[in-house]
């Protein structure tokens, strides 16, 4: 029994001596984007002058649910005495291990990090064949990896005025958008009460129209809800999600439906829009019923005025009407009144501000 106290005692105190002769320091990888590979940028001092192989074994865990999401292990290495400078090359090849479906994105080192909020735990192990493979350090540090930018907020613009109560929200997503494998939003749309800011009533205020996990980046408000009332002040935001974890949030716009003095037109009676293609594009007619056309149109321009043509089966001008046409898609909602007979063909075309022009066709269902 005394025997086998004292070599317990002789293992702990060579354990810890051994432990004693190493320090870890870990290069935190900078905010931001944060590939694998720099997961590996270490600072090992080995104090012995003695030589020894070592692995070195990482758990990454989700700091917010604190479970693990990945798992890596090295290749057996020299440590030699003194500073021992390691970067990805000098460990490689690497083991890993995914647990979580968001981190299984490429096989490849520079691949990057999921956005999330993580620890990172390390251990050194002796891997020496004359050693019992104990451990010799440990170290753990948290980090963030972050999207280069958030959702950025397209359409309606910021403090517009719009002709429809039924709005078309537009927005681009977070980038890059490699790093989402379960990309998502939620939109919030609420009334600004008098000595709010925009950002106060999102917050503050319950929202008049929300959806939630939206998975294009764009959304109707629905013609079966109550249209939303003219001459009051809204706001909305994107909250972007990589499954049900938070990636990032827009800003908060704002914007106006037009006074009752204004023309008001409905969303078309289908739900769906006529879209303009480049001059040459094949085009077929598109049948709509009623005198509401909903129109898509794509534009690489900046913000502009711009005219919406309509030609009949003759090349005659029917209608012209201007539009302020955003970068981005466009959803218009055009009431067509009465310039236009049923079951006649007409044209509509838009030209860009480098000329070229973007054509539909249409006729009016009986």
């Amino acid at each position: 029994m005394f025997k086998r106290f004292t070599c317990f005692v002789i293992f702990f105190f060579l354990l810890f001596e051994a432990q004693s002769q190493l320090s870890m320091s870990v290069h935190e990888p900078p905010s931001g984007l944060v590939q694998k590979n720099q997961l590996w940028n270490i600072t090992l001092i080995w104090s012995s002058h003695t030589t020894i192989n070592v692995r070195i074994s990482l758990s990454l865990l989700d700091a917010k649910e604190n479970q693990p999401v990945m798992r890596a292990i090295t290749r057996t290495f020299l440590l030699v005495n003194g500073i021992n400078q390691l970067k990805a090359s000098d460990v490689e090849p690497v083991d890993y291990n995914y647990l979580s479906p968001a981190f299984d994105l490429s096989s490849m080192p520079q691949s990057l990090l999921p956005v999330g909020s993580y620890r990172a735990c390390y251990t050194v192990y002796s891997d020496d064949k004359n050693s019992d493979g104990g451990l010799l350090s440990e170290n753990c540090f948290n980090f963030q990896v972050d999207p280069l930018s958030p959702p950025q907020l397209n359409l309606p613009a910021d403090s517009s005025t719009l002709e429809t109560p039924y709005p078309q929200f537009n927005w681009l997503p977070p980038t890059p958008i490699i790093l989402f494998n379960d990309l998502n939003y939620d939109l919030l749309v609420t009334e600004v009460q008098q000595g709010q800011t925009a950002s106060e009533a999102i917050q503050e205020n319950l929202p008049i129209y929300s959806a939630f996990r939206i998975t294009s980046p764009f959304n109707n408000y629905p013609s079966s809800n109550k249209s939303l009332d003219t001459g009051r002040l809204y706001a909305w935001k994107i909250i972007a999600k990589n499954g049900d974890a938070l990636i990032a949030q827009s800003e908060v716009w704002t914007f106006r439906i037009a006074s009752k003095d204004s023309v008001l037109v409905t969303p078309p009676v289908t739900g769906t829009y006529l879209e303009l293609k480049n001059e040459g594009s094949p085009v077929n007619a598109a049948l709509i019923t009623g005198r509401m056309l909903g129109v898509k149109f794509y534009s690489y321009d900046s913000t502009h005025d711009g005219t919406i043509r309509f030609t009949d089966s003759k090349g005659k001008v029917a209608k012209e009407i201007k539009r302020t046409i955003q970068y981005g898609n466009n959803f218009l909602v055009i009431d067509l009144g009465n310039s236009f007979t049923p079951d006649e063909i007409y044209s509509i075309q838009i030209e860009d501000l480098q000329h070229s022009l973007y054509k539909g066709s249409f006729r009016i269902s009986k």
